[in-house]
């Protein structure tokens, strides 16, 4: 008998539905449908796409609960404004879906702002870096932790947007809500630790300023090696006392 070779694969059924939804999903995010756009009725889409209105009717149902589409009774179904937030809503349930932990988002933050801010440099309007050197004198004068966590949070939303674009934003705006709740929850005051990290968003603007890319990246990812031993020593510091804050030399 021949050997069967091992390369073949089964062939996955995708239901008529899944096909609908990866479609406008698809056309959502490449911004061909627009926020604000008003969708064909069901019966134009099925028409159009060949298929029953049950199918589409079910697409649009599981769109609406991701917050993508919203159904306006008389009116239609139109695609939302809050595209990003739906981004949002998508990485926290991936986080419990796949046992995320805070060490993996604390190293997807980092690649992904590293980059934010090289584009940030480029792209930055003099508005933006006013916005920015703001948010650092707000850390500078911080009474508490929590204060200096908002202009903290604010200053990393401030880089993305810079970029201008939104998909960056939007991911980078909902990476840092899920860690800022995760050291609210933590409910510890951890200001004491916060000087060198303002430091090194200094060293941020400062090269976004001089519209300098790689120095923004490289200000950037020393910046958040110092915040990821920051976040760790304020979790611990939660849980087991006191923990030494961490140390410049290891940027």
């Amino acid at each position: 008998m021949d050997a069967q070779p091992a390369v073949f694969k089964r062939i996955e059924r995708v239901s008529v539905k899944d096909q609908v939804l990866r479609q406008l999903r698809r056309y959502i995010a490449s911004g061909v449908l627009q926020p604000g756009q008003k969708l064909p009725s069901e019966r134009e889409l099925a028409e159009r796409l060949g298929i029953g209105r049950p199918s589409v009717r079910e697409a649009l149902k599981v769109l609406e609960a991701i917050g993508l589409v919203e159904s306006r009774i008389g009116d239609g179904t139109f695609i939302t404004d809050q595209v990003g937030a739906s981004i949002g809503r998508t990485i926290g349930l991936s986080l419990m879906t796949w046992g995320g932990t805070i060490v993996e988002l604390l190293e997807a933050r980092r690649m992904i702002e590293t980059e934010a801010a090289r584009t940030a440099a480029e792209q930055a309007t003099e508005e933006e870096q006013a916005a920015l050197a703001r948010d650092i004198a707000r850390m500078a004068v911080a009474t508490t932790f929590f204060e200096y966590l908002e202009a903290d949070m604010r200053f990393h939303r401030l880089v993305a947007q810079a970029t201008h674009n939104t998909v960056v934003a939007s991911i980078v705006a909902h990476l840092v809500d899920l860690l800022e709740e995760v050291l609210r929850e933590a409910n510890t005051d951890a200001l004491a630790m916060t000087a060198e990290g303002n430091g090194t968003h200094q060293e941020v603007l400062a090269a976004i300023q001089q519209r300098a890319p790689e120095a923004a990246a490289d200000a950037m990812r020393r910046h958040l090696r110092f915040a990821t031993e920051l976040w760790q020593a304020v979790i611990s510091l939660s849980t087991a006392g006191q923990p030494a804050p961490p140390e410049a030399d290891t940027l």
